[in-house]
């Protein structure tokens, strides 16, 4: 079995050659140098789960040693690919049994099980002792994310949300080449609107085989009323925020990361318009009011979960008078784009941060200048490459950081403030109310 059919397999077949056990610490006594690989547990075995899983074979010096699912197949399927890459790794359905009987073994655990029991398990890790990875939403509301938070100070350990934005090249280029003072004031002269819109096309709900039926006793013991309510978790508030609330916190946390400010309104409307499973809202648009240097920016962000909007990937859009910078895990979707007549970007361009986009028809010297139609921006690109994985990226500053190598490029302190906006968004949505924060709303 190749990695690359892992993503798509139900159930392996065969097994390869076992690997040593692995013993020893993972800090020598400068706390620097490491006697063994960094020792992993992945708990959640789903789609995200297996992404971790690729992503973390092509980590030097970390190793997967325990699964955790509590879908017996999926737990079983993990186990086998990676027996398929020679590794041994012990598997568990349940997460307290892990790491009562692991607490040794393990370093750290990879967090990609649903929203519900992220805190339950984060903090059960963290007292454990061990670092800790998790997938968005940290928790389902934000009292239990604060605890999180505090958990993570207190026992002094690296709990990492995996907002994978911030290891991604092309948007940490922005953050370190525009951000000062001088580049800002003359990327965006003033900054008057932010924008954010991600699209997911309609799917049905999701079934399962006889093989992957779960009994309702069993599922009872892990949350669970039924295997409708298992297989189709994302869609039901008691499991989770729902998918709308995903994809605002990461885009929203763009504008936290790069400026640093909060909202201090929030309007939104939404409900469940289309399915007719589950109760969270498939589609939702927001309205925010931010303070930025002493004057109002507007922001809006729209999810909808019922169309691929025409191909328009998942983007976030900062505007200001002088042009504007739209981001995007797309690589085709992150562009630069300066106002009609406005020209001093060309200081960034001399400087090797950015580049203008070729524009010259095929056959044409792309160094002609042309009178093109008025009203035309300019458009730039950023010489940064699109990465292979951000997922592998992002694991790895964890893994580094782990090591004391780097520092965390997503601490859940940084995460936070955008998962209180998301929360406050559905707030306003639900109650039809103006929401009004201060910063109070973001203390932890």
């Amino acid at each position: 079995m190749k990695r690359r059919d892992f993503m798509a397999i139900g159930a392996a077949a065969g097994a390869g050659l076992m690997a040593e056990p692995l013993t020893g610490p993972l800090f020598a006594d400068d706390g620097i140098e490491t006697a063994g690989p960094v020792r992993a547990a992945l708990a959640g075995c789903g789609r995200q789960g297996r992404a971790i899983l690729n992503a973390g074979l092509r980590i030097p010096n970390f190793r997967f040693v325990a699964l955790c699912d509590i879908q017996p197949t999926a737990v079983r399927s993990a186990k086998l690919y990676l027996e398929s890459e020679d590794i041994e790794a012990a598997d568990y359905t349940d997460f307290r049994e892990m790491a009562a009987h692991e607490k040794a073994n393990i370093d750290v655990v990879l967090i990609a099980t649903p929203d519900f029991v992220h805190a339950e398990q984060t903090l059960a890790a963290l007292e454990t002792g061990w670092d800790v990875y998790c997938e968005p939403m940290m928790a389902t509301n934000i009292e239990d994310a604060r605890q999180m938070i505090r958990s993570a100070k207190k026992t002094g350990k690296i709990l990492q949300v995996a907002f994978e934005r911030r290891s991604d090249p092309r948007y940490r280029h922005v953050a370190e080449k525009f951000l000062d003072r001088e580049s800002r004031d003359l990327l965006w002269g003033t900054v008057t609107h932010f924008e954010t819109q991600a699209n997911r096309r309609v799917h049905s709900e999701l079934l399962w085989t006889q093989r992957d039926t779960l009994t309702d006793d069993y599922l009872k013991r892990y949350g669970y009323e039924s295997m409708s309510q298992y297989r189709n978790w994302k869609q039901y508030r008691k499991y989770g925020n729902g998918q709308c609330a995903a994809n605002f916190s990461q885009q929203f946390d763009v504008f936290e990361w790069f400026f640093g400010s909060r909202p201090r309104e929030i309007r939104a409307m939404g409900g469940l318009d289309y399915y007719t499973f589950g109760d969270c809202y498939d589609n939702t648009a927001a309205l925010l009011a931010y303070n930025l240097d002493d004057k109002t920016v507007r922001a809006s962000g729209r999810v909808r979960m019922t169309t691929s909007g025409g191909g328009n990937l998942p983007f976030e859009h900062v505007y200001g008078v002088n042009g504007s910078v739209q981001t995007s895990l797309s690589e085709s979707f992150f562009r630069f784009h300066a106002e009609p007549g406005f020209a001093k970007w060309n200081e960034f361009v001399r400087r090797g941060d950015l580049k203008r986009e070729n524009l010259a028809a095929e056959g044409e010297d792309p160094n002609l200048i042309h009178v093109r139609e008025t009203g035309n921006v300019v458009p730039y690109l950023i010489p940064v490459l699109r990465p292979d994985s951000i997922v592998r990226l992002h694991l790895e500053n964890f893994v580094h950081a782990v090591l004391g190598k780097e520092t965390p490029n997503c601490p859940a302190e940084a995460a936070f403030p955008a998962h209180v906006i998301a929360w406050k968004i559905a707030e306003a949505a639900e109650t039809g109310q103006t929401v009004t924060l201060n910063d109070e709303s973001f203390a932890l």
